[in-house]
């Protein structure tokens, strides 16, 4: 009698330890801001997106479209950058209602076709262009998560990456989502995707699609973190002369180049 109830108690035990794994873990996250491209004409390109993509276009020599959940960034780059294909950023994705009728238009305004409409493991169906100045981007239908959906990055070890994402940025990892094949990140308005590189990816600085931005309430101790992790900033300093908000840039794990904003920060 008491070996069985031993033996059913042990098989509780592991139904509710196996039940733990597939919930989300969740870690306080940072908030997502936004992806930057380097390109020859920033109003050109941030009124390229706002066309294809809706939003709000902001013009000047940091051209913006924005979105409820983050905005696509630009900034002036005219040496002929290489594209964001073999970059540790391998593209961003974004939400729409219809993917074949975005890829029409994108192409029609000068894209280029990279993956064909089929579909996608972490949502419904999906295609892959790319931008006239060289960064990939994926179509989506997800309607659960409107606007920018995704940041997609590959690397040889994928799951030390979402490792050390989840320790300096926090987030909810959804151990069930990606069938297997990408280790997905939620933070506050997108998904991280994290995939498995065939070959070495390129750090990120310096290529068509530059770094993506999370926005921080505390500089300091985020510093601290990534100096715990091995990796040094190589520039923080306000926004502009006149802003209160500071800036903090850095390569991390695997070159990801990152923008860090704290507002505020200046005079903290």
């Amino acid at each position: 009698m008491f070996k069985r109830v031993c033996s059913i108690t042990l098989r509780l035990l592991y139904v509710v330890a196996g039940s733990l794994l597939l919930l989300p873990l969740l870690v306080l996250a940072q908030t997502f801001t936004h992806v930057h491209l380097r390109v020859p004409d920033t109003n050109e390109a941030a009124q390229w997106y706002q066309t294809l993509l809706g939003g709000d276009f902001r013009p000047g020599g940091m051209a913006s479209a924005r979105y409820d959940n983050g905005f696509v960034g630009t900034m002036l780059d005219e040496s002929g950058v290489a594209p964001s294909a073999g970059s540790v950023i391998d593209h961003f994705a974004f939400s729409v209602s219809d993917v074949a009728e975005k890829v029409t238009l994108a192409l029609s305004a000068g894209a280029k076709m990279v993956s064909e409409q089929r579909q996608g493991i972490t949502a419904g169906t999906r295609a892959i262009v790319q931008d006239p100045w060289g960064t990939n981007f994926e179509l989506i239908e997800d309607n659960e998560y409107p606007g920018i959906h995704h940041v997609h990055l590959v690397s040889q070890e994928p799951e030390a990456l979402r490792d050390w994402f989840l320790g300096v940025f926090g987030g909810e990892y959804h151990a069930e989502r990606g069938a297997g094949q990408i280790y997905s990140i939620r933070y506050d308005g997108i998904w991280v995707n994290i995939s498995e590189a065939e070959a070495s990816a390129a750090p990120s600085r310096g290529r068509s699609l530059d770094h993506m931005g999370f926005r921080v309430d505390d500089m300091e101790a985020l510093v601290e973190k990534i100096r715990s992790t091995g990796y040094e900033p190589h520039e923080i300093r306000p926004a502009n002369p006149t802003s209160t908000t500071l800036l903090m840039f850095f390569e991390g794990a695997d070159g990801i180049h990152f923008e860090i904003a704290e507002p505020g920060g200046v005079t903290r």
